[in-house]
């Protein structure tokens, strides 16, 4: 323990000085979406969501999309082949406010992902110079169109993609949902990303995506990646690599989302794409995993060891105590900025580890072609652009 914290212990102490320091550039970096109102013009904007067994959420999302104070624009769902009562819901609703259009879904063609494939049935019917895509278990504040119009307007862009308020009501949802939040504001420095020509560097949120509409069918939409289980990353990169412009916002203030209902959800829907990300690569993905459980683990133990009456030496028990502290305040960060609970702070040290499991679980599941979502397989083929 002594030998291998002495040879760690600088490495794990750099890696959380410089992603604490990308988070407090990025605290400034990221514009929060309601900073943005002025509208010299009105394009007209079709906000698109697809749904399969979206029941027990799609109401309250589709009213306060239609409850928007943006003057022109409409809603379009597609009903993807819901035996939940989706349908009945999303009809009613339509019988009653003429700016809903409710689309039924066609058959899955051979190497889809189901979203992926309404998505793009959507993007068909959308007449809108932008379109917004949202996911089901979203709702939006009445200012949450307007003010995606303005930023697109004001930054000629051809993406926009906002953070939501990750809503978490279990502790093992507080465990796993900041995982991506996490994954954006520590290890993404956005004024690299804005402002150099690396697709890499570019990334998006499913939960709310706007794109110029002729730039989303440029680049190939859906269907170039059809197959790819890591669609916003996919598309965002696209864009970036297509030399057009994107941006990230904050959009707690405006949207928010309710991913799963506790922790045995939040691993499935986590484990169906995570694997997807690190590029169908297992020696990526336990390379990144591995280097994450030390940074966030190792310290962990080290003082854990000490309590017990394990020889540490002194610097082995301070570099871990600095350790932990920069985990604290790392976490603390964004637990205020995206209005997490204030038991963020501590609850990583649990949390981290799960997530370890759930990313080499879905390593497995792939590999197994175990992977499934809402009754349907899920085949990953695409690699992330």
């Amino acid at each position: 323990m002594r030998a291998f914290w002495a040879s760690q212990q600088w490495t794990v102490i750099g890696f959380l000085v410089v992603t604490t320091l990308i988070e407090v550039s990025n605290w400034f970096v990221l514009r929060r979406l309601e900073e943005f109102t002025a509208l010299p013009r009105v394009p007209r904007v079709s906000v698109l969501v697809p749904a399969r067994n979206e029941a027990r959420v799609i109401e309250r999302c589709v009213a306060s999309l239609l409850d928007q104070d943006y003057p022109d624009f409409d809603v379009l769902v597609l009903d993807d082949g819901s035996t939940d009562g989706t349908g009945e819901i999303l009809h009613r609703l339509a019988s009653a406010d003429q700016r809903l259009l409710v689309l039924e879904g066609r058959p899955l063609p051979a190497g889809w992902i189901g979203k992926h494939w309404a998505c793009q049935q959507l993007l068909e019917k959308a007449d809108g110079e932008y379109v917004l895509y949202v996911d089901a278990d979203t709702w939006h504040h009445p200012s949450a169109v307007r003010n995606g119009v303005a930023r697109m307007l004001t930054g000629q862009l051809d993406l926009l993609s906002a953070i939501p308020r990750e809503v978490v009501g279990t502790f093992g949802e507080l465990l796993t949902v900041p995982m991506p939040v996490w994954s954006f504001f520590a290890l993404l420095p956005m004024w690299l990303a804005f402002h150099t020509e690396m697709p890499v560097l570019a990334s998006a949120i499913g939960q709310y995506m706007m794109f110029r509409t002729t730039s989303l069918r440029q680049v190939g939409g859906y269907e170039r990646v059809r197959s790819n289980a890591v669609d916003d990353l996919s598309l965002a990169r696209l864009i970036k690599a297509s030399r057009m412009r994107w941006r990230l916002a904050d959009g707690t203030n405006r949207v928010s989302c309710r991913m799963y209902g506790g922790l045995q959800e939040s691993v499935r829907g986590f484990s169906k794409n995570l694997y997807a990300v690190f590029y169908h690569s297992p020696l990526l993905l336990t390379f990144v995993w591995l280097i994450v459980l030390m940074v966030y683990s190792a310290p962990i133990v080290v003082l854990a060891a000490a309590a017990l009456g394990y020889a540490i030496p002194l610097q082995g028990i301070v570099t871990a105590l600095g350790a932990v502290a920069l985990s604290i305040l790392q976490w603390g960060i964004i637990a205020v900025r995206f209005r997490f609970s204030w038991a963020l702070s501590v609850t990583w040290i649990v949390g981290q580890p799960i997530c370890v499991f759930i990313a080499f679980w879905s390593m497995i599941q792939s590999l197994t072609r175990h992977t499934s979502w809402k009754d349907r397989v899920i085949n990953s083929s695409q690699r992330p652009q």
